[in-house]
């Protein structure tokens, strides 16, 4: 049930961090990128921070936000040499080694994304996406009792986490437990009402327990916030309509 799935997040630093002297030319192209990334301007991003680079070649944030932006045009393995190159500079920014597990993961690198995920806890132990993330990858190697310990660990350190309890929610759903699961997603809503796949997996659990006015409800929601989850709402539906006959 793909659409279960968590959609995997990277992280849009919009600013400066420097690590020791960096050029006046290098901020001045970083910060026009990062503007440039915000817009959707892409190209016109991947450029400033390259020239960014150019200016100082040591300075892990251009290649962090260059990657997010190759990653953003979908060239993953452009995206990965980019984090590599900040993790070389920075070998302690966790935000690099999530990104990079993101990009494994879309990979199906699953090992590699988890390896990644892992230093980003071994970095910065209450990192709650990193948890979530391998989380995720671990859900997708069909490894459902440590995914829910990520899931779970990712709650305790952030009740507030919308993306956990979904995501906690999908492993309770897969296992079958659908009260465990429809609590999860009503408490994801709770926490975010414009949470979109929540709102599509709590009407997938409402099909299957044959609540079908309120699950059409939950998805026109979906659809409302989100039209381009369609379809993937309209395959879930069909596979959960074929389980119940």
């Amino acid at each position: 049930m793909r659409c279960l799935s968590l959609l995997v997040l990277s992280f849009v630093v919009v600013g400066s961090i420097s690590l020791g002297q960096t050029s006046r030319s290098a901020q001045a192209y970083h910060n026009r990128a990062n503007e440039r990334y915000v817009k959707g301007e892409l190209d016109g991003a991947i450029a400033d921070y390259s020239i960014a680079i150019a200016f100082d070649p040591r300075m892990a944030l251009a290649y962090f936000d260059r990657g997010n932006a190759c990653k953003a045009k979908g060239d993953l393995d452009a995206a990965i040499a980019d984090y590599s190159r900040s993790i070389e500079i920075d070998p302690r920014h966790a935000a690099s080694y999530i990104n990079r597990g993101n990009a494994w993961q879309d990979k199906g690198e699953l090992a590699r994304a988890i390896t990644d995920f892992d230093m980003a806890i071994k970095i910065s132990p209450r990192f709650v996406l990193a948890y979530i993330n391998r989380g995720s990858a671990r859900q997708e190697q069909g490894d459902l009792g440590k995914a829910l310990e990520d899931f779970n660990q990712a709650i305790n350190f952030d009740p507030l986490a919308a993306l956990a309890y979904n995501n906690r929610g999908v492993v309770w759903f897969t296992r079958g437990d659908l009260h465990k699961a429809m609590a999860d997603f009503e408490r994801a809503i709770e926490i975010n009402p414009r949470y979109a796949s929540a709102h599509l997996n709590r009407g997938l659990v409402r099909l299957l327990q044959g609540q079908t006015a309120e699950a059409e409800k939950d998805f026109d929601q979906c659809l409302k916030l989100d039209s381009a989850l369609k379809a993937s709402l309209e395959e879930s539906v069909k596979r959960v309509r074929q389980q119940r006959k």
